[in-house]
C-alpha cells in the first residue's frame, strides 16, 4: 500500500507550461549533475530540480576554509543558472510525500508535482546529538550547509575557543582551518582515534600525531555529555567527564538521509534506500544517487561510498540510465579522497579491510607514512600521508584489480620502481579519478 494524498494536481507549476518529465529531489553534488547529465543525454527532457536549501551548486567540501574568511563567498560555487527553457530550478522547498501509483511527489504547502522518471538525490540532514535537542542558543552550528557557514562565519571572530564535535574528515579539517586561523580548538573523538572509518589505527595515529603539532586538543573516547548556556550563548561543554569553557561549539558529526517523505512508498528496505548497481530503485522509473542511496553490489549488503566525486559519478549514472534498455552498472567502487592539513597532503585510497595483509612505508624525518591493504594479490584500499606520489595509478590498480604479488612493497614506497613501471605502462584507459589539490585546496 503507497502513502496517499488527497491533493490534486492544481499548482503553480501548470502555468508555466512545463511538462516535468524528469524531476530530481536534491541540489547537492549528486542531484545538480544528474540535472545537468539529464540535459545533455536527453535534450528534449524537461526536468525540475527541488531543494530544500535557498541556494545549490556550491562546495560543501570548501566550507570550513570560507567559514574562517580563507575563501570569498564567490568562490564556492562552481555553478550558476543559466537560461534554459527546459531546467527548471525550484530553490526553498520540501518534498513531503510521495505516491508511485500516480507517479506524483507533494510538497509542505499541498502542492502536487508529476514526473515520468524520478531522481532522488536528497542527500542527509547533520547527525544533532540528543543532548543538543531543543537548544536553539548562539554559537552553535552544524558543518553542514551554506547558511549554517555564514552564521559561523560572522560569530566566530569574537568567539575564539573553539570545540568541534565529530572527528570525521570534516570534522578533523575544520578543525585544522580554524587552528590556521588563530583559535583555539578542542576536538571531541568518539572512539581511540580519528577518521576512524577511513584509516587505521596505526595511519590515524600519524594523523592524530600532527594534529597535535599544530595545537588542537584531541579528547579520545568521548562524547558531548552537557551544554552549558550563558545569556543565551554557548559557553562550555562537559566531555569526558571534564568542563571545557567554549564560545563556539561546531558539530561535524555525519548526516543521515532524511527519507521521511518515502515512508509507505515500498522503497525503503529497513530505513535505508536500497538502489542497483545501476543506481535503480526496486520502481524502475526511479533512481537515486549520492549520500540518500545505499548500493546492493555482489557480496556487499550496503554500500555507499559518501564521497564527493562519487556523488558527482552516480548522479552522471543516474541521469544516463533513466530512459536506457541497458542501464549501465556504476565502474568505480573505491571511496578516494584527498585533502591538505596545513602542509601535510593526504589521499585516502580507501578503508581497512578486514583480513586484508598490511603493507607500509614510513619515514618519520621527513613526515611521510603510507600504506596499502592486500586480499588475494590485490590492492583493496590503503592511505598516502606526507608523500602522495602515485596517487593515481594505484587508485588505477585497485579499480583494475590489478594482482601485485612480491612488487607489493615498492609499489608502497615513494618512487618505487614498480610503481613508476605501472604509472607509464598500465594507466591507460583505467579510470582513476584524484582530486588536485588546485581545485579541492584554496
Amino acid at each position: 500500500m503507497y502513502l496517499t494524498y488527497t491533493s490534486t494536481y492544481t499548482s503553480t507549476y501548470t502555468k508555466w507550461g512545463i511538462s516535468m518529465t524528469v524531476v530530481i529531489v536534491g541540489g547537492g553534488a549528486a542531484g545538480l549533475q544528474a540535472a545537468l547529465a539529464v540535459r545533455k543525454s536527453w535534450p528534449d527532457k524537461p526536468v525540475l530540480l527541488i531543494d530544500c536549501e535557498g541556494e545549490i551548486g556550491y562546495y560543501r567540501a570548501l566550507l570550513p576554509p570560507f567559514m574562517v574568511g580563507m575563501l570569498e563567498e564567490e568562490r564556492l560555487f562552481f555553478w550558476r543558472q543559466e537560461e534554459d527553457s527546459l531546467l527548471t530550478v525550484l530553490k526553498g522547498e520540501r518534498v513531503e510525500g510521495i505516491d508511485r501509483s500516480v507517479r506524483r511527489l507533494y510538497l509542505g504547502k499541498g502542492q502536487a508535482i508529476e514526473y515520468d522518471r524520478l531522481v532522488l538525490c536528497h542527500g542527509g540532514s547533520p547527525d544533532m546529538p540528543g543532548i543538543l535537542s531543543g537548544h536553539s542558543c548562539q554559537g552553535l552550528f552544524p558543518v553542514r550547509d551554506l547558511t549554517a557557514a555564514r552564521g559561523a562565519k560572522q560569530w566566530l571572530p569574537g568567539h575564539p575557543d573553539v570545540v568541534i564535535l565529530g572527528s570525521s574528515l570534516v570534522g578533523v579539517k575544520t578543525a585544522v582551518y580554524l587552528r590556521m586561523a588563530g583559535h583555539k580548538v578542542s576536538l571531541i573523538v568518539r572512539r581511540e582515534h580519528t577518521l576512524l572509518r577511513v584509516l587505521s589505527p596505526a595511519a590515524a595515529g600519524f594523523i592524530d600525531a600532527h594534529l597535535r603539532r599544530l595545537g588542537i586538543d584531541l579528547h579520545f573516547n568521548s562524547i558531548l555529555e552537557d551544554l552549558r548556556v550563558t545569556d543565551g550563548a554557548v559557553a562550555s561543554v562537559k566531555t569526558g567527564q571534564q568542563w571545557l569553557s567554549c564560545s563556539t561549539l561546531l558539530v561535524a558529526a555525519g548526516a543521515t538521509p532524511d527519507s521521511r517523505f518515502l515512508d509507505g512508498s515500498g522503497l525503503l528496505e529497513n530505513g535505508a534506500l536500497m538502489v542497483s548497481s545501476s543506481l535503480q530503485t526496486k520502481d524502475l522509473g526511479i533512481f537515486a544517487a549520492g549520500d540518500a542511496a545505499t548500493i546492493r553490489i555482489e557480496e556487499r549488503e550496503g554500500f555507499n561510498p559518501g564521497t564527493w566525486p562519487h556523488a558527482v559519478t552516480q548522479g552522471k549514472l543516474a541521469a544516463e540510465n533513466l530512459y536506457s534498455s541497458s542501464p549501465r552498472p556504476l565502474g568505480v567502487l573505491t571511496r578516494v579522497n584527498c585533502m591538505n592539513l596545513s602542509g601535510l597532503p593526504m589521499v585516502i585510497l580507501g578503508p581497512p579491510v578486514t583480513g586484508a595483509e598490511k603493507v607500509s612505508y614510513s619515514d618519520p624525518l621527513r613526515s611521510i607514512y603510507r600504506e596499502l591493504f592486500l586480499a588475494d594479490g590485490r590492492i583493496v584500499g590503503g592511505a598516502l600521508m606526507g608523500d602522495i606520489t602515485g596517487a593515481g595509478p594505484l587508485h588505477a590498480m585497485i579499480n583494475g584489480g590489478e594482482r601485485v604479488g612480491a612488487e607489493a612493497q615498492d609499489l608502497v614506497c615513494p618512487g618505487g620502481r614498480a610503481l613508476r613501471r605501472f604509472a607509464k605502462t598500465e594507466t591507460r584507459g583505467r579510470r582513476a579519478f584524484i582530486f588536485s589539490f588546485e581545485r579541492a585546496h584554496p
